[in-house]
């Protein structure tokens, strides 16, 4: 009686169990052993995996390498050469650093391209390979725009020249394309417009041009090949040295003067004067552009009119200076 009052708890909870249930306890040293047991077959599979792909890997390489990159039916028998400039085909494939007999599927096309691209005269390359044992190399070549001449550089305290005035090549993007031997130039580059006044800091060869003076002058040289202006005018060079401002000399010495900003604005105002009317005849001593309104000009006497006006500059006709409103 007193035993169904007081009973153990524990001992009624198992009777009342279903006696059919299965009871399996795991001790956790057999929960561990299972557990590295599936790590360990994941690491196998993982290993035998990663060793058939570079087994697989390593028979492609051995694949390539008999068939295509030894096999001397790829040998290089023939460089072509196409170039829109003046570098020659040896000087080409000399920069290339590629020589015949090399195999055509051994040499590196990204490092060719690279090499040929390093010279600042090469704007852009394109190379092939022309089965079965030809290369071509497409080459086209920077298109010089203008010349330019650095300022000298003196020491402040003795003047002595630390810099002299240095000569090179730029192209339209403003990329330093070569040094200019100002005592030797050719007919081609004698022929280019002229930056003058360019600091000569910042200078590399295959580099661009940075400054809003340079990049200035440069868009005013494209600028003036227009032909609605370019029939009109006839100037030596460009003068950068002033700040802020750009001064075109022209072949009788004029100076005309441009402001940074608006470029072709400033050319319709300079194209309106040129061809004023009242104006027929005459050559601009001094034109300041840069004032929107009332353009102040000065012009030249003719130098055939004036017997007394001696290399190419005029003597200013005071009665032709003044205003124009464009």
């Amino acid at each position: 009686m007193f035993d169904g009052l007081f009973g153990n708890p524990r001992e009624n909870r198992r009777k009342r169990r279903d006696p059919y249930a299965l009871n399996v306890k795991v001790r956790a040293p057999h929960r561990m052993q299972a557990q590295v047991g599936k790590a360990l077959m994941s690491l196998a599979v993982m290993l035998t995996v990663g060793l058939a792909a570079y087994g697989s890997f390593r028979a492609f390489q051995y694949f390539v390498h008999e068939a295509f990159t030894e096999n001397s039916t790829y040998n290089i028998t023939s460089i072509q050469v196409e170039n829109d400039g003046g570098l020659t085909h040896e000087e080409i494939v000399g920069l290339s650093g590629v020589r015949e007999g090399q195999n055509l599927y051994a040499v590196d096309l990204a490092a060719i391209r690279a090499a040929l691209e390093s010279n600042p005269v090469i704007r852009r390359t394109e190379i092939y390979r022309v089965l079965p044992n030809k290369l071509r190399i497409v080459v086209s070549e920077r298109v010089a725009a203008a010349q330019f001449f650095t300022r000298a550089r003196y020491d402040a305290a003795t003047r002595r020249v630390l810099a002299p005035p240095m000569g090179y090549l730029v192209g339209a993007d403003g990329v330093v394309m070569k040094p200019l031997n100002p005592f030797a130039q050719s007919k081609d580059t004698a022929r280019l417009p002229l930056l003058s006044g360019v600091e000569p800091d910042g200078i590399t060869l295959g580099q661009p041009l940075s400054g809003p003076q340079v990049l200035s002058g440069l868009n005013l040289i494209h600028l003036c090949e227009s032909p609605d202006i370019a029939p009109l005018l006839d100037y030596e060079r460009i003068d950068l040295s002033r700040k802020g401002a750009l001064v075109m000399v022209t072949r009788y010495g004029g100076q005309i003067t441009f402001g940074l900003d608006d470029l072709p604005g400033q050319l319709k105002r300079l194209k309106t004067i040129l061809t004023h009317p009242s104006r027929a005849g005459q050559i601009i001593r001094t034109c300041d552009l840069s004032v929107q309104m009332n353009v102040p000009v000065t012009y030249f006497t003719p130098v055939s009119a004036n017997p007394e006006v001696s290399k190419g500059i005029g003597v200013p006709n005071r009665s032709l200076q003044g205003g124009i409103r464009p």
